[in-house]
């Protein structure tokens, strides 16, 4: 609300300088034949009036009282424009107080929102501080546990590892997506409001006033964090699990020129012909990306490189699933199986259980959510697409995107009853401290050298 008012103030401001500036200049530059450098008032009328009745033959008694009119409208006519030219100079008066008003209510404006930022950014690096330093404080480089505060740099705290191997300085921000970054906070806030809105590089890039590559850059580098302090998730109770299959995309790589990889949107559960693609040599390979949504809205998605079979869905959800849960599925042999070895009882309505709560309609919708998702980016290189599923995950579990209202919610009016964020400062605070709890340390140099992040089988 206060950026609004102030941004609304400065364009009144500004207006209004410029209105009254043009408006001193005309009156300056005007030729006013009633009023000259002394500020007596003439009458040209009048005067060629009064020279007439001189200059002609009347009586005297006549001369004398068109003379008297002549003097009576005179003054009357020069009381009426020193009461103008008085009501002129107050107005200005009244302006240019005015204007100084707006003039002192703008400083303390921008004075308010200086210090409102700076809390801000003070209350980030603190809440950083918080989650990186939550059991112990623990050196970044080599993980040992006892370091002590080593001064202050640039307005950052700095530490240092007591290790005797290691004896490293570092900050708040070191191995963080801000690492190296030459940018303020200021910048990355804005950045993070762009993308808790799900938009595209060049309208991030446009908002925030970086360049395009930066802003490709910093997407990753907070999808990192992100998927590092997410973790893989947890879901139990009755489970809805499936996967869908996703065209291998070289997006990007100007290496293989003519060899761009392509997303084609999926049918309901993959892409048409996809037996044919697979067995295709020729044709680009194939993605998969397993899902599995609870009823409480937790969610596993992993993307792999390789069929879906029962050895490849133990590594994907060992440890990640309760005891005891209820596994809906699109009827796989592999998922059978993988239940069996799991001792999961399945839930299905083709095997005779006329239970209406085992279904796989929230299975479904999570599929057209994701088609939906990766599709607004005009597709995804298989090299990120795992990037993406986890930031898809975290702005889910934040309530902030909805692929059945056509993409991401308006969190400025949002109410605290229906998300976890309030707003798009709080919502960017909260993916600004949760991308930097973790230690991810991504620089630009090893983008060129990333590999895919598939599950190993």
């Amino acid at each position: 609300m206060t950026d609004f008012f102030t941004s609304n103030i400065n364009g009144n401001l500004n207006d209004q300088k410029r209105d009254y500036d043009k408006h001193v200049s005309e009156e300056k530059s005007k030729d006013n034949p009633k009023e000259n450098n002394q500020g007596d008032y003439k009458d040209e009328f009048l005067d060629e009036f009064e020279k007439n009745v001189l200059e002609s033959n009347f009586l005297p008694e006549i001369e004398a009282n068109l003379l008297k009119l002549v003097n009576r409208a005179r003054g009357s006519e020069t009381k009426k424009y020193e009461e103008n030219r008085m009501k002129e100079q107050e107005r200005i008066c009244r302006e240019e107080k005015r204007l100084n008003k707006l003039i002192i209510l703008e400083k303390v404006i921008k004075e308010i929102d200086s210090k409102k930022n700076s809390n801000n950014n003070q209350e980030i690096i603190e809440g950083i501080r918080e989650q990186r330093f939550k059991e112990s404080r623990v050196c970044p480089h080599c993980g040992y546990k006892k370091i002590w505060k080593y001064g202050k740099y640039d307005g950052k705290q700095r530490y240092r590892c007591k290790s005797d191997g290691c004896g490293k300085t570092f900050s708040d921000r070191t191995l963080s997506p801000m690492y190296y970054s030459k940018k303020g906070i200021e910048k990355w806030s804005e950045y993070m409001k762009c993308m808790v809105r799900g938009l595209s590089l060049s309208e991030c890039s446009y908002i925030v006033g970086i360049n395009i590559a930066t802003a490709f850059y910093w997407r990753h580098k907070i999808m990192d964090g992100l998927r590092e302090n997410m973790g893989s998730g947890f879901v139990g109770g009755i489970v809805e699990c499936g996967h869908m299959v996703v065209v291998e995309s070289i997006k990007g790589n100007s290496n293989k020129k003519g060899k761009y990889g392509v997303f084609n949107r999926g049918r309901r559960c993959g892409i048409k012909d996809k037996y044919t693609l697979i067995l295709d040599e020729e044709k680009p390979k194939a993605n998969y990306v397993v899902c599995a949504v609870d009823r409480k809205g937790n969610m596993v998605v992993e993307a792999c490189n390789r069929r879906v079979d029962k050895r490849l869905l133990g590594n994907i959800f060992y440890g990640k699933i309760l005891c005891g849960t209820i596994l809906c599925t699109e009827g796989n042999r592999h998922y059978h199986q993988f239940a069996q070895e799991m001792e999961l009882t399945l839930g299905r309505g083709c095997t005779g259980d006329d239970n209406e709560e085992y279904h796989i309609g929230n299975l479904m919708g999570m599929k057209r959510e994701i088609i939906n998702w990766l599709s607004s980016f005009n597709g995804v290189s298989s090299k990120y697409l795992t990037n993406y599923l986890y930031w898809y995950r975290w702005m889910k579990g934040k309530k902030l995107y909805n692929g059945k209202a056509g993409g991401c919610n308006d969190v400025s009016n949002y109410d605290g009853n229906v998300g976890t964020c309030n707003d798009d400062h709080s919502a960017a605070k909260s993916m600004f401290l949760e991308s930097h709890t973790k230690y991810t340390g991504m620089i630009i140099m090893k983008f060129k050298e990333r590999k895919p992040i598939y599950v190993a089988a």
